[in-house]
């Protein structure tokens, strides 16, 4: 449009030019050379103006999109803030949420933990540990792991995979004529012994198991070396409140009723079973003469692991001087207790179980072990013959 109107004003110029009335020769020449320099440059400048005016209009043009996406930066980020302040005014209303719809919440928690509570400890399972705890004791004894039992107890005992399967099947336990003591019958009782008693009397201690009995142990005691005197170089006398003595003048000092003695693996292998058996003849008349209204019960000694035997201690030469206490037992009155009886499988070896020095000397006793020693105590001290 703008050019369309400089060119008729250049035109309506032209024409007025023409028009003007002839003076001279020479003036009327001029204004057609004047008039047609005048068209050109009033071209020329027409051109100059629209270009420059193009040029504007498209600074404008960039300068508005410019300006635009300004705004429409600033637009999202003030979107972007006003979203920020929702969600972070989230939880205020979630917290400003009425105290009852919190209650319900509780209520509903709570109600997983009424369920749990009720599904603990279901009757089956209560009745068959009753049944258990009721049942009684049977002759066949079970073979418990080297954990403490409580005694007089039927608590179900583990033994690993390699125990069990190298474990002999076990062997019925002589039957009972006599009527079954309580611990407390062994209150005024005394047991002399070696390490394997020692043991015992640690049991007994932790578990009540034999009442209020004493002890005279002593490690690598025999009835060989108990007949030294108190002041033998070596001497390995029992010590009871804190003072040494003999087993005859310890036995005296406590005044004991009954008094049961397990002693001989110190004296096979050094001695050999004869000699042994004649040490324990020499060390029971001592016995006798000092507590001679005590009864005297003279226990077996106990077997060895299979694997653990040796050449002059080994379970053939235990069960040899075991007899042979055993006859004089019967000649003299005093009483035999078959303890090995109680621990061995049936093939004359120590339970596994029942050992708890395996890969050592493979004949001191577990907490199964004495376990079951007591118990047999228990049931036959009224049988001994």
């Amino acid at each position: 449009m703008k050019k369309l109107l400089l060119a008729v004003l250049l035109a309506a110029a032209v024409l007025c030019a023409c028009n003007k009335p002839e003076d001279t020769a020479s003036s009327s020449a001029k204004p057609v050379e004047s008039s047609q320099s005048a068209l050109d440059e009033t071209q020329s400048s027409a051109a100059e103006e629209s270009s420059k005016k193009e040029e504007s209009s498209k600074k404008e043009e960039s300068s508005k999109k410019e300006s635009s996406k300004k705004e429409e930066s600033k637009k999202q980020e003030s979107s972007k803030k006003e979203s920020s302040k929702k969600e972070s005014s989230k939880p205020e209303s979630k917290a400003s949420k009425p105290e009852s719809s919190a209650e319900s919440k509780q209520e509903e928690s709570s109600e997983p933990e009424v369920s749990e509570e009720t599904s603990v400890q279901p009757e089956p399972e209560s009745s068959v540990q009753e049944e258990e705890s009721s049942e009684p004791e049977s002759s066949v004894q079970p073979e418990p792991e080297s954990v403490k039992p409580a005694p007089e107890s039927s608590k179900p005992r583990e033994t690993s995979k390699a125990q069990e399967s190298s474990k002999p099947k076990e062997k019925t336990e002589p039957a009972q004529t006599g009527t079954r003591v309580g611990a407390s019958w062994f209150d005024d009782a005394v047991f002399v012994g070696d390490s394997v008693t020692l043991k015992l009397s640690y049991y007994a201690e932790d578990y009540g198991a034999l009442g209020k009995a004493d002890f005279l142990c002593a490690g690598s005691l025999g009835y060989t070396n108990g007949l030294w005197d108190l002041n033998a170089p070596d001497n390995v006398h029992p010590w009871y409140n804190g003072v040494k003595y003999t087993i005859p003048e310890g036995l005296k000092r406590i005044g004991a009723k009954k008094i049961f003695i397990m002693l001989g693996m110190n004296d096979i292998g050094l001695y050999g079973v004869d000699g042994a058996v004649e040490s324990m003849k020499t060390m029971t008349s001592r016995i006798t003469q000092a507590c001679p209204d005590a009864v005297l019960y003279v226990e077996s000694v106990t077997p060895m692991l299979e694997d653990m035997q040796m050449r002059d201690l080994n379970n053939r030469t235990i069960a040899r001087f075991d007899e042979k206490i055993k006859a004089v037992c019967a000649q003299r009155g005093y009483r035999y207790m078959n303890v090995a009886s109680a621990v061995d499988d049936g093939r004359g070896n120590l339970v596994y179980s029942y050992c708890s020095d395996p890969t050592a000397m493979g004949l001191h006793f577990s907490d199964a072990g004495c376990e079951q020693w007591a118990e047999y105590l228990k049931r036959h001290v009224n049988d001994a013959q």
